[in-house]
């Protein structure tokens, strides 16, 4: 008798969770998306003119930060979606690439970024999509260490400039239902994120550098759907 109740029971649960209607993101649904966002930049630069002192004939790297992450996406209909990224600040240092990094100073930014979306049909509690559109990274607090650079440039004020940049991005993400309005998220975006960097000494541009940033940025969190 034992063993059929627990058959019987098993059964029961089956019926319920196959007849159980998948929730699924539907035409007109907007889902707030926040958590753990890490930029992870993949650089590439020019060096530096070789009779600059301090920073002559190097290239320069940034190293990652972790924020958090803000998504806002509207569902155009069940399968299209537009969605924007934003972040808090990132700040990020910058260093001399000499093998072991130097670090000569740091910059802040905001990474806006805006995507269409198109969402895969659901399999169980999961919902996969893929997005592609375009980011605007604001640079800002751009700054040079003078206990690194100045003295080597005599004692010259040293700054440096890094200008905005507009550039291709991409993502692919999954939502997992929770609840009916609950999720849990996982993101991954690469951003075309090109920047020129440039070295003042009192006041005066002494160089300029392209800097290729080009990050992988990835997200963990929770999201709301209503």
């Amino acid at each position: 008798m034992q063993l059929r109740g627990q058959v019987k029971g098993a059964l029961l649960l089956t019926g319920m969770l196959l007849g159980s209607p998948l929730i699924a993101h539907e035409a007109g649904d907007f889902i707030v998306r926040a958590g753990a966002i890490k930029v992870d930049p993949d650089v590439s630069s020019d060096a530096f003119n070789p009779a600059l002192p301090a920073v002559g004939g190097l290239e320069v790297d940034v190293d990652d930060d972790t924020q958090l992450g803000l998504t806002f996406a509207y569902m155009v209909n069940d399968s299209f979606g537009v969605e924007l990224v934003g972040a808090t600040p990132f700040t990020h240092d910058i260093l001399l690439d000499t093998g072991g990094g130097v670090v000569i100073g740091e910059t802040s930014h905001l990474p806006p970024t805006l995507l269409a979306q198109y969402y895969a049909p659901q399999v169980g509690p999961m919902r996969a999509y893929v997005g592609a559109g375009l980011n605007y990274t604001i640079f800002f607090d751009d700054s040079i260490d003078d206990a690194v650079v100045s003295p080597l440039l005599g004692g010259a004020d040293a700054d440096v400039k890094l200008s905005n940049s507009l550039g291709f991005a991409w993502e692919v993400g999954a939502d997992f239902d929770l609840t009916d309005h609950w999720l849990f998220n996982v993101s991954v975006w690469n951003i075309d994120i090109d920047t020129e960097a440039r070295l003042y000494v009192n006041d005066a541009r002494v160089d300029k550098i392209d800097v290729e940033i080009d990050p992988w940025v990835y997200m963990v969190g929770l999201g709301y759907r209503f």
